[in-house]
Protein backbone atom coordinates (compact mmCIF):
# COMPACT_ATOMS: atom_id res chain seq x y z
CA UNK A 1 0.00 0.00 0.00
CA UNK A 2 1.41 3.35 -0.98
CA UNK A 3 1.81 5.92 1.78
CA UNK A 4 2.72 8.73 -0.61
CA UNK A 5 0.13 11.10 -2.02
CA UNK A 6 0.48 14.05 -4.33
CA UNK A 7 -1.46 16.86 -2.71
CA UNK A 8 -3.35 17.64 -5.88
CA UNK A 9 -4.73 14.11 -6.08
CA UNK A 10 -6.29 14.08 -2.60
CA UNK A 11 -10.08 14.46 -2.61
CA UNK A 12 -12.19 16.67 -0.37
CA UNK A 13 -11.02 19.64 1.66
CA UNK A 14 -7.36 18.65 1.74
CA UNK A 15 -7.31 18.26 -2.02
CA UNK A 16 -8.71 21.76 -2.49
CA UNK A 17 -6.26 23.05 0.11
CA UNK A 18 -3.26 21.82 -1.76
CA UNK A 19 -4.35 22.60 -5.30
CA UNK A 20 -1.28 24.33 -6.62
CA UNK A 21 -1.84 27.84 -8.02
CA UNK A 22 -0.22 29.15 -11.17
CA UNK A 23 3.53 29.30 -10.68
CA UNK A 24 5.33 32.55 -11.28
CA UNK A 25 8.97 33.34 -10.45
CA UNK A 26 8.26 35.61 -7.46
CA UNK A 27 7.26 34.01 -4.15
CA UNK A 28 4.84 35.37 -1.58
CA UNK A 29 7.79 36.63 0.44
CA UNK A 30 7.88 39.62 -1.92
CA UNK A 31 4.75 40.90 -0.14
CA UNK A 32 6.87 41.84 2.88
CA UNK A 33 8.94 44.58 1.19
CA UNK A 34 5.95 45.71 -0.89
CA UNK A 35 3.81 46.31 2.20
CA UNK A 36 6.71 48.02 3.97
CA UNK A 37 7.22 50.34 0.99
CA UNK A 38 3.51 51.09 0.94
CA UNK A 39 3.68 52.09 4.61
CA UNK A 40 6.69 54.30 3.94
CA UNK A 41 4.87 56.09 1.13
CA UNK A 42 1.50 56.76 2.76
CA UNK A 43 2.93 57.81 6.12
CA UNK A 44 5.45 60.19 4.50
CA UNK A 45 2.67 61.77 2.42
CA UNK A 46 0.42 61.93 5.46
CA UNK A 47 2.97 64.20 7.11
CA UNK A 48 2.33 66.85 4.46
CA UNK A 49 -1.44 66.26 4.41
CA UNK A 50 -1.69 66.52 8.20
CA UNK A 51 0.24 69.79 8.09
CA UNK A 52 -2.15 71.21 5.49
CA UNK A 53 -5.18 70.09 7.51
CA UNK A 54 -3.80 71.82 10.59
CA UNK A 55 -3.13 75.02 8.63
CA UNK A 56 -6.67 75.03 7.23
CA UNK A 57 -8.17 74.52 10.67
CA UNK A 58 -5.94 77.22 12.14
CA UNK A 59 -7.00 79.75 9.50
CA UNK A 60 -10.66 78.76 9.89
CA UNK A 61 -10.49 79.62 13.60
CA UNK A 62 -8.44 82.76 13.05
CA UNK A 63 -5.16 81.40 14.41
CA UNK A 64 -1.90 80.52 12.72
CA UNK A 65 0.76 77.91 13.28
CA UNK A 66 3.46 80.42 12.42
CA UNK A 67 5.56 81.50 15.32
CA UNK A 68 4.49 78.49 17.38
CA UNK A 69 7.03 76.07 16.11
CA UNK A 70 5.18 75.63 12.84
CA UNK A 71 7.01 74.79 9.67
CA UNK A 72 6.59 74.65 5.93
CA UNK A 73 5.40 71.73 3.84
CA UNK A 74 8.93 70.33 3.44
CA UNK A 75 9.35 70.17 7.20
CA UNK A 76 6.04 68.34 7.61
CA UNK A 77 6.96 65.81 4.92
CA UNK A 78 10.31 65.37 6.67
CA UNK A 79 8.53 64.63 9.94
CA UNK A 80 6.26 62.21 8.11
CA UNK A 81 9.27 60.47 6.55
CA UNK A 82 10.94 60.11 9.96
CA UNK A 83 7.75 58.63 11.39
CA UNK A 84 7.43 56.34 8.37
CA UNK A 85 10.98 55.01 8.76
CA UNK A 86 10.48 54.38 12.46
CA UNK A 87 7.09 52.75 11.86
CA UNK A 88 8.49 50.29 9.32
CA UNK A 89 11.52 49.56 11.52
CA UNK A 90 9.39 48.94 14.60
CA UNK A 91 6.87 47.02 12.50
CA UNK A 92 9.57 44.76 11.09
CA UNK A 93 10.88 44.05 14.60
CA UNK A 94 7.39 43.17 15.85
CA UNK A 95 6.56 40.82 12.96
CA UNK A 96 4.08 43.16 11.30
CA UNK A 97 5.37 42.28 7.81
CA UNK A 98 5.69 38.51 8.11
CA UNK A 99 3.75 36.84 5.32
CA UNK A 100 1.60 34.72 7.63
CA UNK A 101 0.69 37.81 9.68
CA UNK A 102 -0.35 39.87 6.67
CA UNK A 103 -3.71 38.07 6.47
CA UNK A 104 -4.57 38.22 10.19
CA UNK A 105 -7.07 41.10 10.36
CA UNK A 106 -7.44 41.66 14.11
CA UNK A 107 -3.74 41.06 14.72
CA UNK A 108 -2.72 43.56 12.03
CA UNK A 109 -4.99 46.31 13.38
CA UNK A 110 -3.99 45.87 17.02
CA UNK A 111 -0.27 45.38 16.34
CA UNK A 112 -0.20 48.27 13.85
CA UNK A 113 -1.87 50.56 16.39
CA UNK A 114 0.62 49.52 19.07
CA UNK A 115 3.55 50.20 16.73
CA UNK A 116 2.14 53.66 15.88
CA UNK A 117 1.81 54.53 19.58
CA UNK A 118 5.34 53.25 20.22
CA UNK A 119 6.77 55.45 17.46
CA UNK A 120 5.27 58.63 18.90
CA UNK A 121 6.26 57.69 22.44
CA UNK A 122 9.81 57.19 21.21
CA UNK A 123 9.80 60.54 19.37
CA UNK A 124 8.37 62.33 22.43
CA UNK A 125 11.15 60.94 24.62
CA UNK A 126 13.76 61.84 21.99
CA UNK A 127 12.48 65.41 21.65
CA UNK A 128 12.52 65.78 25.45
CA UNK A 129 16.08 64.50 25.81
CA UNK A 130 17.41 66.62 22.91
CA UNK A 131 15.36 69.68 23.96
CA UNK A 132 14.06 70.23 20.43
CA UNK A 133 10.32 70.15 21.18
CA UNK A 134 9.97 73.89 20.58
CA UNK A 135 11.06 73.43 16.96
CA UNK A 136 7.83 71.63 16.08
CA UNK A 137 4.21 72.68 16.21
CA UNK A 138 2.34 70.61 18.79
CA UNK A 139 -0.84 71.06 16.80
CA UNK A 140 0.71 69.70 13.62
CA UNK A 141 2.29 66.75 15.43
CA UNK A 142 -1.04 65.99 17.12
CA UNK A 143 -2.78 66.24 13.75
CA UNK A 144 -0.32 63.72 12.29
CA UNK A 145 -0.76 61.41 15.27
CA UNK A 146 -4.57 61.37 15.13
CA UNK A 147 -4.90 61.08 11.35
CA UNK A 148 -2.17 58.45 11.32
CA UNK A 149 -3.89 56.43 14.04
CA UNK A 150 -7.00 56.27 11.88
CA UNK A 151 -4.86 55.66 8.81
CA UNK A 152 -3.09 52.71 10.42
CA UNK A 153 -6.39 50.99 11.19
CA UNK A 154 -7.72 51.64 7.67
CA UNK A 155 -4.54 50.57 5.86
CA UNK A 156 -4.20 47.40 7.95
CA UNK A 157 -7.71 46.35 6.90
CA UNK A 158 -6.88 47.21 3.28
CA UNK A 159 -3.58 45.29 3.41
CA UNK A 160 -5.24 42.19 4.88
CA UNK A 161 -7.92 42.26 2.18
CA UNK A 162 -5.46 42.76 -0.69
CA UNK A 163 -2.99 40.15 0.58
CA UNK A 164 -5.81 37.66 0.99
CA UNK A 165 -6.92 38.27 -2.59
CA UNK A 166 -3.36 37.97 -3.88
CA UNK A 167 -2.85 34.66 -2.09
CA UNK A 168 -6.14 33.25 -3.38
CA UNK A 169 -5.45 34.40 -6.95
CA UNK A 170 -2.10 32.63 -7.17
CA UNK A 171 -0.39 35.78 -8.47
CA UNK A 172 2.76 34.76 -6.58
CA UNK A 173 4.33 31.38 -6.04
CA UNK A 174 3.14 29.97 -2.69
CA UNK A 175 5.37 28.54 -0.01
CA UNK A 176 5.76 24.91 -1.07
CA UNK A 177 5.41 22.32 1.69
CA UNK A 178 5.90 18.59 2.02
CA UNK A 179 3.88 17.01 4.84
CA UNK A 180 5.31 14.05 6.70
CA UNK A 181 3.40 12.36 9.51
CA UNK A 182 0.59 10.01 10.41
CA UNK A 183 -2.47 9.66 8.18
CA UNK A 184 -4.91 10.23 11.05
CA UNK A 185 -3.11 13.43 11.98
CA UNK A 186 -3.50 14.73 8.42
CA UNK A 187 -7.27 14.34 8.80
CA UNK A 188 -7.76 15.48 12.40
CA UNK A 189 -5.30 18.38 12.73
CA UNK A 190 -7.40 21.60 12.53
CA UNK A 191 -4.52 23.78 11.30
CA UNK A 192 -3.65 21.86 8.12
CA UNK A 193 -6.80 22.68 6.10
CA UNK A 194 -6.13 26.40 6.61
CA UNK A 195 -2.57 26.45 5.27
CA UNK A 196 -3.67 27.63 1.83
CA UNK A 197 -5.26 30.75 3.36
CA UNK A 198 -1.80 31.81 4.55
CA UNK A 199 0.02 31.29 1.27
CA UNK A 200 1.20 27.68 1.64
CA UNK A 201 0.81 24.91 -0.92
CA UNK A 202 1.15 21.26 0.05
CA UNK A 203 3.08 19.46 -2.70
CA UNK A 204 2.93 15.93 -1.29
CA UNK A 205 2.03 13.99 1.82
CA UNK A 206 3.95 11.05 3.25
CA UNK A 207 2.00 8.95 5.76
CA UNK A 208 4.40 7.09 8.02
CA UNK A 209 3.50 3.83 9.77
CA UNK A 210 3.18 4.36 13.52
CA UNK A 211 4.27 0.94 14.79
CA UNK A 212 7.86 -0.20 15.29
CA UNK A 213 7.55 -3.67 13.78
CA UNK A 214 10.46 -4.69 11.52
CA UNK A 215 8.26 -4.43 8.40
CA UNK A 216 7.01 -0.94 9.36
CA UNK A 217 10.50 0.28 10.29
CA UNK A 218 11.80 -0.74 6.86
CA UNK A 219 8.81 0.90 5.16
CA UNK A 220 9.44 4.07 7.18
CA UNK A 221 13.07 4.19 6.04
CA UNK A 222 11.97 3.83 2.41
CA UNK A 223 9.43 6.62 2.82
CA UNK A 224 12.04 8.94 4.34
CA UNK A 225 14.29 8.28 1.35
CA UNK A 226 11.35 9.10 -0.91
CA UNK A 227 10.75 12.34 1.02
CA UNK A 228 14.38 13.37 0.50
CA UNK A 229 14.18 12.56 -3.20
CA UNK A 230 10.88 14.44 -3.65
CA UNK A 231 12.09 17.56 -1.82
CA UNK A 232 15.22 17.70 -3.95
CA UNK A 233 13.28 17.22 -7.18
CA UNK A 234 10.48 19.68 -6.51
CA UNK A 235 12.53 22.33 -4.68
CA UNK A 236 10.11 22.35 -1.73
CA UNK A 237 10.62 25.27 0.65
CA UNK A 238 9.81 23.52 3.92
CA UNK A 239 9.05 20.14 5.47
CA UNK A 240 6.20 20.04 7.98
CA UNK A 241 5.93 17.17 10.44
CA UNK A 242 2.39 16.26 11.54
CA UNK A 243 3.21 13.65 14.19
CA UNK A 244 1.46 13.38 17.57
CA UNK A 245 3.59 14.83 20.36
CA UNK A 246 2.96 11.62 22.30
CA UNK A 247 5.43 9.89 19.94
CA UNK A 248 8.70 11.71 20.74
CA UNK A 249 10.90 8.90 19.41
CA UNK A 250 9.18 8.95 16.02
CA UNK A 251 9.54 12.74 15.89
CA UNK A 252 13.23 12.56 16.78
CA UNK A 253 14.02 9.73 14.33
CA UNK A 254 12.19 11.47 11.47
CA UNK A 255 13.84 14.85 12.13
CA UNK A 256 17.30 13.24 12.37
CA UNK A 257 16.83 11.37 9.09
CA UNK A 258 15.76 14.57 7.27
CA UNK A 259 18.70 16.68 8.47
CA UNK A 260 20.53 15.98 5.20
CA UNK A 261 18.18 18.45 3.48
CA UNK A 262 18.99 22.20 3.52
CA UNK A 263 15.37 23.23 4.19
CA UNK A 264 13.51 24.19 7.38
CA UNK A 265 11.76 21.35 9.21
CA UNK A 266 8.77 22.40 11.32
CA UNK A 267 6.65 20.41 13.75
CA UNK A 268 2.98 21.43 14.02
CA UNK A 269 1.12 20.85 17.29
CA UNK A 270 -1.11 17.81 17.17
CA UNK A 271 -4.87 17.99 17.46
CA UNK A 272 -4.80 17.40 21.22
CA UNK A 273 -2.30 20.16 22.04
CA UNK A 274 -3.45 22.87 19.57
CA UNK A 275 -5.73 24.38 22.21
CA UNK A 276 -2.87 24.71 24.69
CA UNK A 277 -0.48 26.37 22.23
CA UNK A 278 -3.11 28.96 21.35
CA UNK A 279 -2.30 30.46 24.76
CA UNK A 280 0.59 32.92 25.29
CA UNK A 281 4.07 31.46 25.76
CA UNK A 282 6.12 33.18 28.46
CA UNK A 283 9.57 32.93 29.98
CA UNK A 284 9.84 30.97 33.24
CA UNK A 285 13.39 31.07 34.53
CA UNK A 286 15.55 28.81 32.35
CA UNK A 287 12.57 27.47 30.37
CA UNK A 288 9.32 28.54 28.73
CA UNK A 289 5.78 27.96 29.90
CA UNK A 290 2.31 28.16 28.35
CA UNK A 291 0.04 30.55 30.23
CA UNK A 292 -3.17 28.58 30.69
CA UNK A 293 -4.83 31.40 32.63
CA UNK A 294 -3.82 35.02 33.01
CA UNK A 295 -4.63 37.25 35.93
CA UNK A 296 -7.91 39.07 35.25
CA UNK A 297 -6.05 42.40 35.46
CA UNK A 298 -2.39 43.26 35.12
CA UNK A 299 -0.63 45.23 37.84
CA UNK A 300 -1.08 48.47 35.90
CA UNK A 301 -4.76 47.74 35.21
CA UNK A 302 -5.42 46.95 38.89
CA UNK A 303 -3.73 50.20 39.94
CA UNK A 304 -5.76 52.19 37.38
CA UNK A 305 -9.09 50.60 38.37
CA UNK A 306 -8.42 50.94 42.09
CA UNK A 307 -7.24 54.54 41.72
CA UNK A 308 -10.38 55.55 39.82
CA UNK A 309 -12.56 53.63 42.28
CA UNK A 310 -11.14 55.39 45.32
CA UNK A 311 -11.18 58.86 43.81
CA UNK A 312 -14.81 58.52 42.70
CA UNK A 313 -15.83 56.83 45.97
CA UNK A 314 -14.26 59.58 48.09
CA UNK A 315 -15.85 62.27 45.93
CA UNK A 316 -19.22 60.52 46.10
CA UNK A 317 -19.14 60.17 49.88
CA UNK A 318 -18.32 63.85 50.34
CA UNK A 319 -20.99 64.94 47.87
CA UNK A 320 -23.67 62.61 49.28
CA UNK A 321 -23.07 63.18 53.00
CA UNK A 322 -26.26 65.28 53.35
CA UNK A 323 -28.24 62.51 51.60
CA UNK A 324 -26.64 59.93 53.92
CA UNK A 325 -27.81 61.93 56.95
CA UNK A 326 -31.38 62.38 55.67
CA UNK A 327 -31.85 58.72 54.66
CA UNK A 328 -30.22 57.46 57.86
CA UNK A 329 -32.57 59.56 59.99
CA UNK A 330 -35.60 58.44 57.96
CA UNK A 331 -34.67 54.75 58.32
CA UNK A 332 -34.34 55.04 62.10
CA UNK A 333 -37.60 56.99 62.41
CA UNK A 334 -39.58 54.43 60.42
CA UNK A 335 -38.50 51.34 62.38
CA UNK A 336 -36.30 50.50 65.31
CA UNK A 337 -32.75 49.50 64.61
CA UNK A 338 -29.59 50.95 63.07
CA UNK A 339 -29.61 52.99 59.87
CA UNK A 340 -26.88 50.85 58.30
CA UNK A 341 -27.07 47.10 57.80
CA UNK A 342 -23.82 45.11 57.79
CA UNK A 343 -23.65 41.62 56.32
CA UNK A 344 -20.86 39.14 55.58
CA UNK A 345 -20.06 38.78 51.88
CA UNK A 346 -17.32 37.01 49.89
CA UNK A 347 -14.87 39.31 48.11
CA UNK A 348 -11.76 39.10 45.96
CA UNK A 349 -10.02 35.71 46.06
CA UNK A 350 -12.65 34.35 48.44
CA UNK A 351 -11.83 36.76 51.29
CA UNK A 352 -14.88 37.66 53.45
CA UNK A 353 -15.78 41.25 54.27
CA UNK A 354 -18.70 43.16 55.78
CA UNK A 355 -20.81 45.05 53.27
CA UNK A 356 -22.55 48.34 54.11
CA UNK A 357 -26.16 48.98 53.10
CA UNK A 358 -29.01 51.15 54.30
CA UNK A 359 -31.33 48.93 56.34
CA UNK A 360 -34.49 48.25 54.32
CA UNK A 361 -35.95 45.35 56.31
CA UNK A 362 -37.26 44.80 59.79
CA UNK A 363 -34.82 41.87 60.12
CA UNK A 364 -31.03 41.74 59.85
CA UNK A 365 -30.30 38.20 58.65
CA UNK A 366 -26.63 37.22 58.51
CA UNK A 367 -26.54 33.54 59.37
CA UNK A 368 -26.26 30.16 57.71
CA UNK A 369 -29.73 30.52 56.15
CA UNK A 370 -30.77 33.75 54.41
CA UNK A 371 -34.03 34.02 52.48
CA UNK A 372 -33.84 36.21 49.37
CA UNK A 373 -36.18 39.19 49.20
CA UNK A 374 -39.27 38.51 47.09
CA UNK A 375 -41.94 40.70 45.55
CA UNK A 376 -44.25 42.13 48.24
CA UNK A 377 -41.92 40.77 50.94
CA UNK A 378 -43.43 41.71 54.33
CA UNK A 379 -39.96 42.13 55.85
CA UNK A 380 -39.28 45.16 53.60
CA UNK A 381 -40.32 48.50 55.09
CA UNK A 382 -42.22 51.15 53.16
CA UNK A 383 -39.15 53.35 52.87
CA UNK A 384 -37.09 50.26 52.14
CA UNK A 385 -39.21 49.51 49.07
CA UNK A 386 -38.33 52.89 47.58
CA UNK A 387 -34.65 52.62 48.52
CA UNK A 388 -34.37 49.13 46.98
CA UNK A 389 -36.26 50.07 43.82
CA UNK A 390 -33.86 52.96 43.13
CA UNK A 391 -30.85 51.01 44.49
CA UNK A 392 -30.22 53.85 46.95
CA UNK A 393 -29.71 51.25 49.69
CA UNK A 394 -26.44 50.29 47.91
CA UNK A 395 -24.89 53.78 48.16
CA UNK A 396 -23.11 53.12 51.51
CA UNK A 397 -21.01 50.54 49.64
CA UNK A 398 -18.92 53.52 48.55
CA UNK A 399 -17.34 52.99 51.98
CA UNK A 400 -16.39 49.45 50.96
CA UNK A 401 -14.93 50.81 47.73
CA UNK A 402 -12.88 53.38 49.63
CA UNK A 403 -11.60 50.64 51.93
CA UNK A 404 -10.49 48.57 48.92
CA UNK A 405 -12.95 45.73 49.59
CA UNK A 406 -15.12 46.46 46.56
CA UNK A 407 -15.01 48.20 43.20
CA UNK A 408 -17.56 50.46 41.56
CA UNK A 409 -18.01 47.82 38.84
CA UNK A 410 -17.62 44.08 39.24
CA UNK A 411 -19.56 40.89 40.03
CA UNK A 412 -22.17 41.60 42.71
CA UNK A 413 -21.26 39.95 46.05
CA UNK A 414 -23.75 37.49 47.53
CA UNK A 415 -24.42 36.56 51.14
CA UNK A 416 -22.21 33.79 52.55
CA UNK A 417 -25.15 31.41 52.75
CA UNK A 418 -25.97 31.92 49.07
CA UNK A 419 -22.31 31.59 48.09
CA UNK A 420 -22.11 28.23 49.82
CA UNK A 421 -25.30 27.03 48.14
CA UNK A 422 -24.48 28.11 44.58
CA UNK A 423 -20.84 27.07 44.79
CA UNK A 424 -22.13 23.54 45.24
CA UNK A 425 -24.63 23.78 42.36
CA UNK A 426 -22.68 25.76 39.72
CA UNK A 427 -19.18 24.53 38.83
CA UNK A 428 -17.85 27.91 37.68
CA UNK A 429 -19.44 29.93 40.48
CA UNK A 430 -16.22 30.46 42.49
CA UNK A 431 -14.52 32.01 39.45
CA UNK A 432 -16.52 35.19 40.14
CA UNK A 433 -14.12 35.87 42.99
CA UNK A 434 -11.17 36.45 40.63
CA UNK A 435 -12.08 40.15 40.65
CA UNK A 436 -13.27 42.51 43.36
CA UNK A 437 -17.05 42.58 43.75
CA UNK A 438 -18.82 45.70 42.52
CA UNK A 439 -21.69 47.98 43.41
CA UNK A 440 -22.99 47.34 39.91
CA UNK A 441 -21.95 44.96 37.14
CA UNK A 442 -22.45 43.58 33.66
CA UNK A 443 -25.02 41.06 34.90
CA UNK A 444 -27.09 43.77 36.59
CA UNK A 445 -27.43 46.01 33.54
CA UNK A 446 -28.42 42.96 31.49
CA UNK A 447 -31.38 42.21 33.75
CA UNK A 448 -29.83 39.59 36.04
CA UNK A 449 -30.46 41.27 39.38
CA UNK A 450 -32.79 40.71 42.28
CA UNK A 451 -34.36 37.39 43.20
CA UNK A 452 -33.13 34.15 41.55
CA UNK A 453 -35.86 31.55 42.22
CA UNK A 454 -34.52 29.27 39.48
CA UNK A 455 -30.99 27.89 39.22
CA UNK A 456 -30.84 28.86 35.54
CA UNK A 457 -31.21 32.53 36.42
CA UNK A 458 -28.17 32.39 38.71
CA UNK A 459 -26.30 30.43 36.04
CA UNK A 460 -26.88 33.25 33.52
CA UNK A 461 -25.80 35.81 36.11
CA UNK A 462 -22.57 33.88 36.70
CA UNK A 463 -21.95 33.63 32.94
CA UNK A 464 -22.35 37.41 32.63
CA UNK A 465 -19.93 37.97 35.51
CA UNK A 466 -17.32 35.67 33.97
CA UNK A 467 -17.66 37.41 30.61
CA UNK A 468 -17.02 40.75 32.31
CA UNK A 469 -13.91 39.37 34.05
CA UNK A 470 -12.48 38.06 30.78
CA UNK A 471 -13.40 41.18 28.78
CA UNK A 472 -12.54 43.92 31.27
CA UNK A 473 -11.53 47.34 30.01
CA UNK A 474 -11.80 50.85 31.38
CA UNK A 475 -14.31 51.72 28.66
CA UNK A 476 -16.46 48.72 29.63
CA UNK A 477 -16.57 50.01 33.22
CA UNK A 478 -17.62 53.47 32.03
CA UNK A 479 -20.30 51.91 29.82
CA UNK A 480 -21.66 49.86 32.75
CA UNK A 481 -21.74 52.88 35.08
CA UNK A 482 -23.68 54.94 32.53
CA UNK A 483 -26.03 52.06 31.74
CA UNK A 484 -26.67 51.49 35.45
CA UNK A 485 -28.24 54.94 35.81
CA UNK A 486 -30.67 54.21 32.98
CA UNK A 487 -31.33 50.64 34.09
CA UNK A 488 -32.16 51.62 37.69
CA UNK A 489 -34.90 53.94 36.48
CA UNK A 490 -36.51 51.24 34.31
CA UNK A 491 -35.93 48.03 36.23
CA UNK A 492 -38.68 46.22 38.12
CA UNK A 493 -36.40 43.42 39.32
CA UNK A 494 -35.38 45.14 42.61
CA UNK A 495 -37.78 44.69 45.49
Amino acid sequence: MSHVRDAGSQPGVMGRLAAEPVKVPASLSVLTPLVALFDLAWIAMLGGVAGLIYELVSHAFGTSAAGAGGGDLEQQIGIGLAVALLFTAFGHASGLYKTDNLVRRYWQVTRGTLVWLSVFLFLACLAFLLKVGASFSRGQVLSLFVTGLLGVAATRLLIVDICGRVIRSGAFRPNRLVLVGLAEEFCSNPALPRLADYGHSVQAKFALPASNSPVDLEERRQLIREVIRRVRETGADEIVLAIPWTLPELIHDTERALRVLPVPIKLVPDSSICRVLDRPVCELGPTKAVQLQRAPLSGAQRALKQGIDRVLAASGIVALLPLFAVIGAAVRLESSGPALFLQQRVGFNGRPFRIYKFRTMTTADDGAVIVQATRNDKRVTSLGQLLRKLSIDEIPQLINVLRGEMSLVGPRPHALAHDTEYDRLIASYAQRHKMKPGITGWAQINGFRGETPELGMMQRRVESDLWYIESWSLWLDIRILLATVIHVMKSDRAY
